[in-house]
Formats: C-alpha cells, structure tokens, sequence
C-alpha cells in the first residue's frame, strides 16, 4: 500500500500528502519484518531503533492528514513526544528489560502523536463530501483504535514475553484489525483521490484555462442542467461583446489582450449573483444566464457590467475598454433559442453604435449616456 501512494506522487504526480502517507506505510513496515527474526533479546537490544520506526511512521500519517485538510500537525509537541519516548524504551530496553512497558509506551505514544492533528482537523468541520468524510472518520477510527490497543496491552498482555507474542490471540487479534484498518483507510484515501483526479479532468474539459469560466461546452451543460432542474424560475440571457477588441491585439499584443479577458471576466463574476451562470463563450465574447424575475432587474445588472467596465482601467496599460450587450429572455427554457436572439440582439448594439445593452422584446437601444 505504501508504494503504491509512493507511485501515485512520484509518477502520477499526486498531492505531496501521498508522499508522506506512504512512508507512514513503509517505514514501519521495517520493524514489523525485523521482529519476526528476532529473539527477545535482540527485540530488547534495538528496541529504541525499532520504535523509532513507528513513531516516525505515526508522524508521517499525521503530517499527510494535516497536509490533506490544512490542518496543524503540532510536528513540534511529535517531536519532543518522540524523544520522551526514545528516553523511555532505552530505559526499559538495557536498564530493566521490561517488553510489556516498552509496548504499552510505545502504543501510547503512536496514538497521540496521531491524534494530535485531530483537533485542527475537525475544529471547523463543514462543506466536506460524503467521500472525504469517510476518509477523516476512518483516520479517527484508526486513532481510537490505537488508544485501545494501549488498553488491551495495558489489560491483557501484562508481563508477556516476546516467544508467547505468536500463540497471544488478543496479539493475533491487534494484527489483524491493524491490517483491515490500514488497507481500509488507503483504499477509500485512494478512491477520494481518483475521484478528484476526474473531477479535475472534467474540470478543465469544461473550463476557459485563461479565465476560468466555463468554456461554450461547460456553459451549454451547466445551462442545461440548471434549466431542467429548476423549471419555475425564469432566466434570461445577457451577450457581452468588448469593443474593438481586435485593435487591442493588435496594438499593444495578445498579452495585454489576455489580461484583459481575465479581468473583464473577474469583473463580471463579481456583479451577478452565486446562482448565475458565467462563460467565455469564444475570443472576446462571454455568455451570462441571469436567474432573474423580469427584465427590468436583468437589465439592471447588465447595465452595471456595462459600467464597471468601462470605468475600470485594465491591464498593465491602464486601458479603458467598452462593451455591447444582447439581453434575451429565455422562453419556455429554449436555450438555443436564447442564444440565437441574444447574439442577434448584441450585433444590433454594435451596429447601433456600441458601448450599449440591446434587448427582448421592442429590440430598444440604450445608450451610453442612458
């Protein structure tokens, strides 16, 4: 499992998290084999080394989860946990050679180190998916299984010795749940992965990589769902077209054309409301489904985008650009209808003179000074 998310960072290039995540895997991996072929005094003797191990491994989970979720680790309070420990099983490995402390401390330690990053994790815990919940919980869970280890531990195995380990059915019974519950909580962190892998694939399909609107294909999809969905509701649908924008080009360079674009397209986002939808329909031109009453309040905002951009000096060549406007109802939910007329109805605001909002149903132009 460790080198499988090992492979999902280093060649499929995933989240720096996997990266961690999987040492937590392998690392401890080590001492698991190491102790199969090791006496109870050898276990004795690198004990502190075969801890060391462990603890790193628990840090390492810890440190993927607070890299997943943004959360705090407290890789500071680990560390010094970690050579409290260190401390604790030299003491009990070649002072007084106690293996049942030594695991009860060094289960202890495990789960907080652990758990450490559990309160930032879930300190304001809201808008996670169904997925990402599962994989959060299942963390959790494997934390409090960790405390309960150290409780059987502390009940059950009281002064056992490393050779009664192999017949000890509560030990056979901890493998086996950490075994279950390691390969569990990879498996859904690995399927809450692939699943944001196609979310982001879909993502850019959909999107404009220059203004991160929806591209025409992602606007026609969205438009389509949101129609069918909420058939109450009226919409209308707004053109917008910026002047002369070839000269632009031309001009000063399609680098100063693409800055434009972009904060053309951040100043439409920012003058309608969430539910509306905003594409870049193609060049210059963006597409904006208005989830409005009537015409008077789609006209409204429209005129405030017509505004702000030509009050707005944009680029790194401080220019002032203008923009026309077609604004059509969208009839009984016919989108390609609503763009059809609100294309037509955005050349008539050009032909008339631009820098102008033309629209359903007397086809009147507004001008500038309007």
């Amino acid at each position: 499992m460790g080198s499988l998310l090992l492979i999902c960072h280093f060649v499929f290039k995933a989240p720096a998290y996997l990266l961690w995540l999987g040492l937590g895997y392998i690392v401890p991996s080590f001492s698991v084999a190491t102790q199969c072929f090791m006496s109870n005094k050898q276990l004795a003797l690198f004990a502190p080394i075969l801890g060391s191990f462990y603890l790193f491994g628990a840090w390492s989970s810890a440190y993927a989860m607070g890299l997943r979720k943004t959360a705090n680790a407290h890789s500071s309070g680990c560390a010094i946990l970690i050579a409290i420990t260190l401390v604790l099983l030299s003491y009990y490995s070649y002072i007084d050679d106690q293996l049942w402390i030594r695991m009860l401390v060094l289960n202890i330690s495990i789960a907080v180190v652990e758990s450490l990053v559990l309160f930032s994790m879930f300190k304001s815990y809201q808008n996670v998916d169904f997925l990402n919940k599962i994989v959060d919980f299942s963390y959790l869970f494997i934390v409090l299984y960790t405390f309960a280890r150290g409780i059987i531990i502390f009940l059950f195995l009281k002064n056992i010795q490393a050779d009664m380990l192999a017949t000890s059915v509560w030990w056979l019974m901890m493998l086996a749940a950490s075994i279950i519950l390691s390969m569990w909580f990879a498996i859904v962190l690995l399927g809450t992965l692939v699943r944001d892998i196609i979310h982001q694939l879909n993502d850019e399909r959909l999107r404009d990589p220059l203004t991160h609107l929806f591209n025409r294909r992602g606007f026609n999809e969205a438009a389509k769902v949101k129609l069918h969905c909420l058939s109450q509701q009226s919409y209308f649908l707004l053109m917008c077209d910026i002047d002369h924008f070839k000269k632009i080009n031309d001009r000063y360079g399609h680098l100063i054309g693409d800055q434009i674009l972009q904060q053309v397209s951040q100043i439409i986002g920012q003058n309608v409301c969430g539910h509306d939808l905003v594409g870049r329909f193609g060049g210059e031109e963006f597409i904006i489904l208005l989830q409005v009453d009537d015409l008077e309040l789609a006209y409204s905002i429209a005129n405030r985008i017509r505004l702000r951009i030509s009050d707005t000096q944009l680029s790194s060549e401080n220019i002032t650009v203008t923009a026309s406007f077609g604004l059509a109802a969208v009839h009984q939910h016919n989108l390609k209808y609503a763009i059809n007329a609100a294309d037509q109805l955005l050349y008539d605001a050009k032909n008339s003179g631009r820098n102008q909002i033309c629209f359903e149903p007397s086809l009147t132009v507004l001008d500038a000074q309007h």
